[in-house]
C-alpha cells in the first residue's frame, strides 16, 4: 500500500508540474492577445452606425410599426371570429303555474320545460363579413408598408441634416482658422502702425459669429439625432456615420408612378374594403332565422308532457327605406375610394415630375459651386489677404472675402444635402413596397 501510495503522489507532482509549465507558456500568448481582442471588441462597439443599418432596425424597432402590426393581427383574429356562428341559447321555464299555490300538480298545463334554440345570421352574411375584415386587416398591412416608407424617408432627412451640421461644423473650423489668420493680420498691421485698431475689432468680431454658428449647428446635429433616435425607437442619440451616404433615385420613368408603391396601394385596398361593405350591405335584406325546440314535463299523474319547435325570421318591411340608404351609403364609400385612388395616382405623378425637375437643378448648380465658384472665391480670399498685408486692401475686403468662402462652403453643403434628400424623395415616390428598405 505505501507503494502505491508513494507512486500516486510521484504521478500527481509530474501532473502538477506539466500542468504549470503549461500555464506559464500560455501566459506571453494571453498578454500579446489580450490587447488584439479588446481593441476589436472596442472598434466592433466603437463603430458608427450606417445609414442600411439604421433602416434595417427601424423596421424592426419602431414603435409605430410594431402597434401597426398588432391592428393587423386583431383584425385578423376578428375576422376569424367573425365567421363563426353565435352561441345556442338554452332556457330554463316553469309553465303556467297557478299564482294561488305555485304547485306544479294542481293544473294539468302546468310543466317545467326545458328549450333550445339557434339564431343563423342570413345567408352568406357571416362570410362576407370575415371577408370584409379581412379586406380591412389587407388595408391595414398596405397602411403598414406606407407608414414604413414615410419613415424610412423621415429617417434619410433627418440622416442627412445630422450629416450636413457635422460636415458645416468642419467648415466652420477651418473658417476659424482663417478668421484667427486675420486677426494675427489686424494685429500685425496695427503694431506696425500700418493698420486701425477698428480692423483688429472687426476681426474678432468675426471669429465670435463663427463661434455662434458653431452652437446653431450644434443644436441643429442634436435635435436631428434626436429625430433618428426616434425613428429607431431608442432612447439614446446613435453614433452614426460622418460621410455622406449612397442614395440612388427610383428607377421608375418620371411621368408615372408604380403600381406597386405603398400610397397607391393603400388607396387600392381601401376600394376592396369599400366593396367589401357593399356585398355586407345587401346581405342586409335576407331575413335572419331562428330554430328552437322545447320539451315540456308535467307533474300532474296522467297528464301528457309537450314538445315545442319553431322557427322565426325577421321580415324587413318597416326597415326597407333604412337598408336602401346604408347599400347606398356603402356604394358612395366605394366611388369616394375610387376617387380617393386617382387623386393619390395624379398626386404622386406630380410629385415625381416636381422632384425630377429639382434634382437636375440641384445637380446642376453643385456643379457649378464645386467645380468653378467655390475654387474662385478661395482665390479671391488669398489675394485680398495678401493685399491687406502689403497694405493694398482693407480689412473689410478681408471680412467680405472670408464671408464669401464661408457663405459658398455652407450653400454647396446644403445643395449637396437637399440633393441627397430629392434623391430619398424619389426613391420613395418610385420604389413598389416590396422594394422598400
Amino acid at each position: 500500500m505505501s507503494l502505491m501510495f508513494q507512486c500516486r503522489r510521484a504521478f500527481a507532482r509530474r501532473s502538477a508540474t506539466a500542468c504549470s509549465k503549461r500555464r506559464v507558456a500560455a501566459l506571453p500568448l494571453m498578454f500579446l492577445l489580450g490587447p488584439l481582442l479588446a481593441s476589436v471588441a472596442a472598434q466592433a462597439q466603437d463603430a458608427p452606425l450606417t445609414l442600411r443599418a439604421a433602416e434595417a432596425q427601424l423596421a424592426q424597432a419602431n414603435p409605430s410599426l410594431a402597434a401597426a402590426t398588432q391592428r393587423i393581427r386583431a383584425l385578423q383574429h376578428q375576422a376569424a371570429a367573425a365567421t363563426h356562428l353565435p352561441d345556442p341559447h338554452v332556457s330554463f321555464d316553469a309553465v303556467n303555474l297557478p299564482t294561488n299555490s305555485f304547485s306544479l300538480t294542481q293544473q294539468g298545463m302546468t310543466m317545467l320545460s326545458v328549450g333550445v334554440s339557434q339564431s343563423f345570421s342570413p345567408i352568406g352574411k357571416l362570410a362576407l363579413e370575415g371577408s370584409k375584415l379581412q379586406a380591412q386587416a389587407s388595408e391595414q398591412r398596405f397602411s403598414r408598408e406606407a407608414k414604413r416608407a414615410q419613415l424610412v424617408l423621415a429617417l434619410r432627412r433627418a440622416w442627412l441634416v445630422a450629416v450636413y451640421t457635422r460636415q458645416a461644423m468642419a467648415t466652420v473650423q477651418r473658417q476659424q482658422s482663417l478668421a484667427r489668420e486675420n486677426v494675427d493680420a489686424a494685429m500685425a498691421s496695427y503694431r506696425a502702425g500700418s493698420g486701425a485698431q477698428s480692423d483688429v475689432l472687426r476681426a474678432r468680431l468675426a471669429e465670435d459669429e463663427l463661434r455662434n454658428d458653431q452652437s446653431a449647428l450644434a443644436a441643429d446635429e442634436a435635435a436631428a439625432l434626436a429625430d433618428i433616435a426616434q425613428a429607431l425607437g431608442s432612447e439614446h442619440a446613435p453614433q452614426i456615420d460622418p460621410a455622406w451616404p449612397n442614395l440612388a433615385p427610383g428607377a421608375m420613368t418620371p411621368e408615372q408612378a408604380p403600381p406597386g408603391q405603398p400610397l397607391l396601394r393603400l388607396a387600392q385596398a381601401k376600394v376592396l374594403t369599400a366593396q367589401a361593405g357593399v356585398q355586407v350591405a345587401k346581405t342586409n335584406f335576407r331575413p335572419a332565422i331562428t330554430v328552437g325546440a322545447s320539451y315540456g314535463k308535467s307533474f300532474v299523474p296522467g297528464s301528457p308532457n309537450y314538445f315545442s319547435a319553431g322557427v322565426s325570421m325577421n321580415l324587413p318591411i318597416f326597415s326597407s327605406h333604412r337598408l336602401d340608404q346604408e347599400l347606398d351609403s356603402a356604394r358612395a364609400q366605394v366611388m369616394e375610394a375610387r376617387y380617393d385612388e386617382q387623386d393619390q395616382r395624379l398626386a404622386l405623378q406630380q410629385q415625381i415630375r416636381s422632384a425630377t425637375a429639382r434634382m437636375r437643378s440641384q445637380q446642376e448648380k453643385w456643379q457649378r459651386l464645386h467645380a468653378q465658384m467655390l475654387p474662385l472665391a478661395h482665390e479671391a480670399y488669398d489675394s485680398t489677404l495678401t493685399a491687406y498685408s502689403n497694405g493694398r486692401a482693407s480689412m473689410g475686403d478681408v471680412l467680405k472675402a472670408q464671408q464669401a468662402v464661408f457663405a459658398l462652403e455652407l450653400q454647396t453643403l446644403q445643395l449637396r444635402r437637399d440633393l441627397l434628400a430629392t434623391q430619398a424623395e424619389l426613391d420613395y415616390l418610385t420604389t413598389p413596397s416590396e422594394q422598400q428598405p
